[in-house]
């Protein structure tokens, strides 16, 4: 039986009449095509931007954070406990103490809210990617007064590399004879920051963590402990922020412990959701498509009837007839499925090295539009649209059935 298909399926292929170029069968070919891209573009958009997303926010993020539950910040007799006690831990990597506050950025008449950040710069197993993402200048500050800020927010300064600027910050305020007076403090930058996420690169003010703690007033003591864990265990940070919190609050809510899942998984799950919403619509085009592959099936074995009667007049069963038409019409919807698939990784490579249509950086947190193609996911995309074409052309084969062999051959 195998034989006898394959010898059809060959004659199909090279057939002078060449069956497989008529309308029909072209018009479901180009069907498939676009439908299959447009799966493939749509798919490897979402991909690529649920993927540098995170990379993103993971670079510029620790994975776990120490906090104090209460309005005091950690004093360093607290993170020496916690230091100690994460060494123990196998999926620990590096620590770093961390003083956060709200600034305001003053140059001229110009005023921008920030966020200041003193970091433990010169450590090479810094929790966060910074070195990476200062782009322009010196990552390092080692000069009294040296910082480095985020390039959005020296745009709207309209500052650059080796320009002062003025830190004010009313939270922290001192007492002077004349009274409250909000800390102040000029800077000179010495780096550009730009991780691809506009908050951050509008907000970030780096400082020294000495030069941070004199600014703020902070005596011996920190905002925060960000840790970062090893490759393996990020995606189970959640579960080791809990487990930590149990161990050190087992008497008392000493420490709140958190994890990068805590603050961004709403926005992964969304977007996981979005994907597969979004991937599941547009195999509706795919749905759409194969009706030009009923169309085809039906046109075919209508205008075969008298060679499938003689076949069934030789005894030919009907399981072998579906079999020929049904080989016929998968090798061709394969190779329209892989020739979208083709256009559509070329397309999405088109889309993510354009300038023209850029998105929203304050909306979608990065601007440019990045793509990206796993082999499950374009295996899947294949399987759905190979299974959706071979429910489909099982409609017409039951033609096949209804074809009575003494009627077709009695017909002229």
């Amino acid at each position: 039986m195998s034989k006898v298909s394959a010898f059809f399926l060959k004659k199909y292929l090279r057939s002078p009449r060449r069956e497989w170029l008529r309308f029909d069968s072209l018009f479901m070919v180009i069907g498939i095509i676009i439908s299959v891209a447009t799966l493939t573009v749509a798919h490897s958009i979402f991909e690529g931007y649920e993927t540098v997303l995170k990379r993103t926010i993971l670079g510029v993020n620790s994975h776990i954070y120490f906090f104090n539950p209460g309005e005091d910040n950690l004093r360093e007799a607290e993170i020496s406990e916690i230091q100690d006690y994460l060494q123990t831990q196998p999926e620990f990597f590096s620590s770093a103490r961390i003083i956060m506050t709200q600034v305001m950025a003053v140059v001229d008449n110009r005023i921008e809210g920030c966020l200041l950040r003193g970091i433990e710069w010169q450590r090479a197993d810094l929790p966060t990617l910074y070195r990476q993402y200062v782009f322009q200048g010196d990552p390092d500050l080692d000069m009294p007064g040296s910082t480095v800020i985020g390039y959005r927010l020296a745009r709207e300064l309209n500052v650059d590399v080796g320009d002062t600027i003025k830190l004010v910050s009313p939270i922290n305020t001192r007492i002077t004879p004349l009274g409250m007076k909000p800390r102040e403090e000029k800077f000179k930058i010495v780096g550009l920051y730009r991780s691809g996420m506009y908050e951050y690169d509008s907000k970030y003010v780096f400082l020294d963590l000495d030069d941070a703690a004199a600014f703020t007033g902070n005596d011996d003591s920190y905002s925060m402990l960000e840790v970062r864990l090893n490759e393996s265990a990020i995606e189970k940070a959640d579960y080791l922020a809990w487990n930590w919190e149990r161990f050190f609050n087992t008497d008392s809510y000493r420490f709140q412990i958190s994890s990068w899942i805590d603050f961004n998984g709403s926005l992964f799950s969304l977007l996981k959701l979005e994907k597969w919403v979004i991937f599941i619509i547009l195999s509706f085009l795919i749905l759409i498509a194969s009706f030009n592959v009923v169309s085809s099936v039906s046109t075919s074995i209508l205008e075969k009837r008298k060679e499938l009667g003689i076949m069934k007049a030789f005894g030919t069963s009907e399981k072998l007839l579906k079999m020929i038409f049904l080989g016929k019409i998968m090798i061709v919807s394969a190779f329209a499925v892989i020739s979208g698939i083709l256009l559509g990784i070329l397309l999405s490579l088109a889309i993510s090295r354009q300038t023209f249509f850029l998105l929203k950086a304050d909306v979608y947190f990065l601007e440019n539009i990045n793509v990206r193609f796993y082999p499950e996911s374009l295996l899947l995309i294949i399987g759905v649209a190979l299974l959706i074409v071979f429910l489909a052309a099982l409609i017409p084969l039951r033609r096949i059935t209804e074809l009575g062999v003494t009627d077709i051959l009695r017909k002229k």
